[in-house]
Order: C-alpha cells, then structure tokens, then sequence
C-alpha cells in the first residue's frame, strides 16, 4: 500500500546497446536491440537495413519504418495473400507490385493452378539485397520457373499491360509517403487501373495500414476502394513485431463473395494445401468480422484519396497510418 506521495518523476534508464526505434508517432515508438547488422545501405529510392535481433530473428527495415520480421512474417505474408488465392476459384495468372522480400511470391506460388506469378518492383538494388540476405524469407521463390521478375514503377507498367490480364493483384506496397515511390499507388486512379487488367471474376488484395485506434489510412483506403469496386471486404491481423492490429481489404467486381469454411477447405485440399502458420478454413470464417469501432471508423471517417489528393497525415493524426 502507498502510503506517501512523491514529487520525484518515475525515470526509466534506456538500456544498453544498440537499438532500432519505429516511431509511429511523435509520441509513441518500438524499439528492438539489433544483436548484429547485416546488410545496409541506400539504393535509387529508399535506404535499407536488416539486421539480426534474437527476439524476432532477421527484421528489414525501409527508410527508418519496420517492414518485415523472420519470426512473424508469414503472418502479415499468409493474411496478404492467401484470402485473395482462396477467394478465386482458380487463380492462374497473378500480379504482385511491390513484395521485395519475395515472401508475397512464396505465399503465391503454393498454389499449384498458378502458371505465372508477375513480381513487378522498382527497386531493383533491394529485391537483390533480399534475395541474398533473407532467403528464410523468400524459399527460393525468385528462382521457380513460374515467376517473371519486372524492375519498373508498377503504375506505369501495369498501364501497358491488356485488360483483363490477372486473375488476382496483389498490393503489397510501402506506406504511401509523400517522399516515397508508393505515394500515388493508394488512389482512385490506380485502383480504378488494376480493376481495369482484373479478368471479370478476379480479386485484388491491398495491405491498408494499422486496423487500431490511432490508424488512418485504412478508412481512406476502404473509401476509395468502394468507389472503384462492387464489392469491398476489409479484415485485420495482429503483427506481433508491428505491435498492432493491421488492416487489409479484399476487392472484387459483382460476383465477388467471401466463400465459406467449407468452400475454402474444399478449395486448398484440391491444391494440395494443408497446413498454414496463421491462415485455415476455420479461421477463415471470422476474416470479414471486425470490432465495432472498426466499423465505424471505415464507415464514418475515410475520404476517396485521388492522385490530386494523396493520403496525408492530418493534423494531430499519426505520422505515418
């Protein structure tokens, strides 16, 4: 029992060594002690580190934000990419902007109807980077025969390619911001474009920020989404190294529906797919269910984000979500 008061601040010694800080605002952060670094440096667009913690094995780092940890990456690669595999019914030709790592490619090409698996990246120097650095991450995805490597800006390419090209695109892209490549990735104008190169029952997933409190980018994204596509579903998983619940969507034309237990269970063991870190059939059926203040917020507070007004941090609002 306290019995006296004291005027002294509570003071809380940082401990030693060498420390990576993810701030998500001024006023918060996580740090993680790095045992040893690995690789760094700065290519074209954007400075890289990935260095080795023994909490989280391997973490890659993008321009000072957290991006991937070995420990619990198959979480945030299984909810990128397994709800858009499983929501069609035979996925064959698939798109990936962004997913440097190659873990987005891994997760894709599990699936045995898969016959192509674009991987288009503008950072060239940084796919290589992780190619060699991270290949618990990758599993040799870059070398399998099913995949086309593209170093190009992803608007641009995806511009030239035919309509109708890709049974299932999948976004897995840095946080839009204003000095980053991916700025104008998060617009009406670029949905609108990869709607355009979806076949007629294709699907598209996009990584949408943090699903918590504080996070804003997931409400203008589900906004703009809607603007674009019939149909829009959002769901979240918790990232034990982002120390939060992030957010995801699923978007499709009319036809579009999350499939059942069964349905999902029926389609993974005709593709030979039995076991996940974080994804099943059972779990499947809460992906569409969300906390009642998620729902208010994606329903209430987003905006359509254009590429003459790009997602941007409001006042008083995170830096970065």
């Amino acid at each position: 029992m306290i019995t006296e008061k004291s005027s002294a601040p509570i003071q809380t010694e940082w401990p030693s060594g060498s420390w990576f800080l993810d701030w998500g605002s001024p006023a918060d952060l996580i740090a993680f002690k790095k045992n040893r670094v690995i690789a760094q440096g700065r290519t074209k667009f954007q400075a890289y580190e990935i260095f080795l913690t023994s909490l989280y094995g391997q973490v890659l780092v993008l321009d000072g934000r957290l991006q991937s940890a070995e420990a619990d990456e198959a979480i945030y690669h299984e909810a990128m990419v397994q709800p858009a595999m499983v929501a069609h019914p035979e996925p064959r030709r698939v798109l990936i902007l962004g997913g440097g790592e190659g873990a987005t490619l891994r997760e894709v090409l599990r699936h045995p109807t898969v016959s192509q698996a674009v991987m288009v990246d503008i950072d060239e120097e940084l796919v290589q980077a992780c190619r060699e650095w991270l290949p618990t991450f990758h599993r040799g995805a870059f070398e399998d025969p099913r995949t086309e490597l593209v170093f190009a800006d992803g608007r641009a390419w995806l511009e030239g390619q035919p309509d109708g090209s890709f049974d299932v695109a999948l976004l897995d892209l840095p946080e839009p911001l204003e000095a980053g490549p991916a700025l104008k990735l998060f617009t009406r104008e670029m949905y609108e474009l990869v709607r355009r190169k979806l076949t007629p029952q294709g699907v598209m997933a996009v990584q949408s920020g943090s699903a918590g409190i504080h996070g804003r980018m997931m409400p203008d994204i589900h906004q703009t989404l809607r603007a674009v596509f019939p149909r829009v579903m959002a769901y979240a998983a918790f990232i034990p190294s982002f120390m939060d619940l992030y957010g995801f969507h699923l978007a499709g034309g009319p036809e579009f529906t999350w499939p059942a237990p069964q349905e999902v269970a029926s389609r993974l063991k005709s593709r030979g797919l039995k076991s996940f870190f974080w994804f099943s059939p059972a779990f499947s059926a809460s992906l569409p269910l969300l906390p009642a203040y998620l729902i208010e917020r994606l329903e209430k507070d987003g905006r359509v984000l254009t590429d003459a007004s790009p997602f941007g941090p409001r006042e008083g609002e995170r830096v970065f979500f």
